[in-house]
């Protein structure tokens, strides 16, 4: 006679249910998240970098709007500005960079000139905000 303790087992403590993963999910998902994680910080470093010189140029108008230096300084962080957007080696009136407006790039240079080296000026600081807002419109080709 069979003995009721085997035969009821599967009655009263069921078998465990066999582990499966669920649909829909697989090992490739976690590295494929992960890439993608990995493209955003990439992503975000590069439109951070990219918007570097912008944030310098806000930098200076902040400073002529606070009056935070002298004009000449802040004329001279505004020629080491064009010099970096443009990879000029100076920032001549002569050599305009390509795409701009030679006349505008002539005026421009002069009045940074004039700012940096001249007598200081009463109205210094405003010269250079309208320096730097004409540099703003150049935003495209530095």
């Amino acid at each position: 006679m069979a003995d009721p303790r085997n035969e009821l087992a599967d009655i009263i403590v069921p078998a465990a249910p066999a582990m499966a993963a669920p649909a829909g999910h697989s090992l490739l998902l976690w590295p494929a998240v992960g890439l993608v994680g990995v493209a955003c910080v990439m992503l975000l470093a590069w439109l951070w970098h990219r918007r570097r010189p912008a944030r310098a140029l806000r930098a200076i108008a902040a400073a002529a709007a606070q009056q935070q230096d002298t004009p000449p300084a802040l004329a001279a962080r505004l020629d080491a500005w064009a010099r970096a957007g443009f990879r000029l080696v100076r920032v001549d009136a002569a050599s305009c960079p390509s795409g701009l407006d030679p006349v505008v790039w002539y005026d421009w240079v002069n009045t940074l000139e004039q700012v940096r080296f001249a007598p200081p000026q009463p109205d210094g600081f405003a010269v250079v905000m309208r320096l730097c807002e004409r540099a703003r419109s150049w935003r495209r080709h530095a």
